[in-house]
């Protein structure tokens, strides 16, 4: 029988490691503030224009990994109520 308590258990784990994770990554932020930046190129190469800016690239990664999370958590249910035993 599972632990009454698992879920609970995993949901404050996840959360505690978001939360450090989210300190971590502020913290980085903080500290980019006190570097200096170097100057931008002379120019940019022609070719430079036609590619994707970083955060276009971004937001195609992102969409991308929901959608895969998304059919991973659709396929799991699925799975789980195949090999769950029907009951009488």
């Amino acid at each position: 029988m599972p632990s009454p308590n698992y879920l609970k258990q995993a949901t404050d784990a996840g959360d505690h490691f978001l939360s450090t994770l989210a300190e971590g990554q502020e913290t980085f932020l903080k500290s980019l503030a006190t570097l200096s930046t170097p100057p931008p190129p002379p120019s940019i190469p022609a070719f430079a224009t036609t590619l994707p800016t970083m955060q276009e690239v971004t937001e195609a990664n992102f969409a991308f990994a929901q959608k895969l999370m998304k059919q991973q958590k659709d396929f799991i249910d699925k799975l789980l109520a195949a090999s769950t035993p029907a009951s009488h």
